[in-house]
């Protein structure tokens, strides 16, 4: 191909590109730099007003700032480090010789909170967390409940966001599983053949062989399931909507109640600028990867 038609190739390429990155520009780049451009501000309904820094300065003098910050990392945290301990047990079980049919069962069986939507599977736990719901019955019923008594899981400062993480890791670890096991199913098995004849336990095969050949999807899925916990707004809000006093507030959901709650348009704008550089961060470092595996 001369340099010619390459040329003309590539124009007609970003030609057909056109339409779409103009798409892409008006509904997330222009938002992006709204919002940039009202944290520089004190914004409300009436007026905007030229503070500078001022929204960034008083945001990290507040405790609460800290405090959210502190409770989406747990959150998140908690929930990533949940969702691969479950989907790397259950792909691993998925993946041994059991019977064909038991095995599509229960893969068809375990997908099933990946289907819900956050905002029905928060609704769903609030049903099941209530003082007088399941999870109290259940433990009653073991006698690790007084009958008496019951536990306000969704109304405690001590208890909330424990909740919500619980429900996050039940709606989540599908994915892992499916990917984890998608994985499994790629390493070749001459390699465990040629280890169970050079004598090696089941526990060195999955520390020198399982976990190395699924390295890279594990890194990847960490730091995709990463960015969707980190930036999680539906289950916290449908749950406990960021309390009882703070105790499970996440960022998306202080974000939310400070712009359209206080009106505090440009304080919560620089809210959502710091999120977007911490989940920026992380896309940083999953693109790096990307572009590593493909070249």
């Amino acid at each position: 191909m001369t340099l010619r038609h390459r040329f003309r190739h590539e124009v007609q390429a970003y030609g057909f590109l056109g339409p779409a990155l103009l798409l892409l520009g008006l509904l997330m780049v222009y938002p992006l730099l709204q919002v940039l451009r009202m944290s520089l501000y004190e914004v409300n309904l009436r007026k905007e007003v030229w503070v500078g820094l001022g929204n960034y300065t008083a945001l990290l003098r507040t405790a609460l700032f800290w405090q959210v910050l502190w409770q989406t990392t747990l959150f998140t945290v908690g929930s990533v480090v949940m969702h691969l301990v479950i989907g790397m047990g259950l792909a691993l079980l998925l993946h041994t010789k059991i019977n064909v049919r038991i095995r599509n069962f229960l893969r068809g069986l375990l997908i099933i909170p990946w289907l819900f939507a956050p905002t029905v599977a928060g609704m769903i736990w609030v049903l099941m967390l209530a003082p007088f719901g399941v999870l109290n019955g259940l433990l009653t019923t073991l006698g690790l409940l007084d009958p008496n008594a019951t536990i306000n899981w969704l109304g405690s400062p001590q208890t909330s966001l424990l909740s919500v993480t619980a429900m996050n890791i039940w709606r989540a670890f599908p994915f892992f599983m499916v990917m984890l096991l998608a994985g499994l199913q790629a390493i070749p098995e001459d390699v465990y053949e040629a280890a169970d004849i050079d004598g090696t336990t089941a526990r060195q095969k999955f520390w020198y062989i399982t976990l190395p050949a699924l390295r890279g999807i594990i890194l990847t899925v960490v730091l995709l399931d990463s960015i969707w916990t980190f930036r999680a707004f539906d289950p916290v809000y449908v749950m406990t909507g960021g309390g009882p006093i703070n105790s499970s507030q996440v960022l998306a959901t202080v974000i939310y109640f400070d712009a359209f709650q206080k009106l505090q348009f440009g304080y919560a704008s620089a809210e959502a600028v710091i999120m977007f550089l911490i989940l920026f961060a992380f896309s940083v470092v999953y693109v790096r990867r990307a572009v590593r595996e493909i070249a």
